[in-house]
């Protein structure tokens, strides 16, 4: 299967999982929008629960691949938290469909395919816990209670989904950067 070809599946799909939701979506859908038939479609998917897991795989993936690239570069742990802020943010942006699909749906994944997915987002949120740890160590941030922290971090973030246009008010640097000002005065040291 040509790479070009499986990704013009993903996003039809992601795109019609997002619109109509993924139980009212039928194959029949996604093979009308691609302009093949339902057989041809099953030549590069076993069943709609392979479909929707790969978009939620590369969701958390693309989330990783921006996560792990910015952990890995120099820099304050206040600037590091804002990169991470700024990634998580721009993909509602680059990914609205499969970050939207991803955060809505993998619900509807079968249980061992919805643990690895939640493996894996719990991985993702991990780094946001390394900084706010780390911060707190250097001092730079008030004692706080850090999973509580990083749920509404992701909680904010990820509301995203149901809210976020790109023709709205707000570009995605200055939603990031309001969340982030949002953040840090929260964690900021009172002294």
């Amino acid at each position: 299967m040509s790479k070009s070809r499986w990704e013009e599946i993903m996003a039809v799909a992601a795109r019609l999982f997002r619109e109509k939701g993924y139980r009212a979506t039928t194959m029949d859908d996604i093979a009308a929008e691609l302009n093949v038939t339902k057989p041809a479609l099953y030549y590069y998917i076993d069943n709609k629960h392979d479909l929707l897991y790969a978009i939620c795989e590369s969701a958390v993936e693309k989330l990783m691949e921006g996560a792990k690239k910015i952990m890995r570069e120099p820099g304050a742990v206040e600037e590091k938290l804002r990169r991470l802020l700024r990634w998580h943010v721009s993909m509602f942006s680059a990914h609205r469909d499969v970050i939207a699909v991803y955060l809505a749906e993998e619900g509807e994944l079968p249980p061992e395919k919805r643990f690895f997915i939640r493996r894996m987002s719990r991985e993702y949120e991990s780094y946001y816990r390394e900084l706010l740890e780390q911060g707190i160590r250097e001092g730079r941030f008030r004692e706080v209670e850090v999973p509580m922290a990083v749920r509404a971090i992701s909680g904010m973030c990820n509301w995203l989904s149901v809210w976020y246009r790109p023709d709205g008010k707000y570009s995605v640097d200055e939603i990031a950067e309001i969340f982030f000002d949002l953040f840090m005065r929260g964690c900021a040291r009172g002294d």
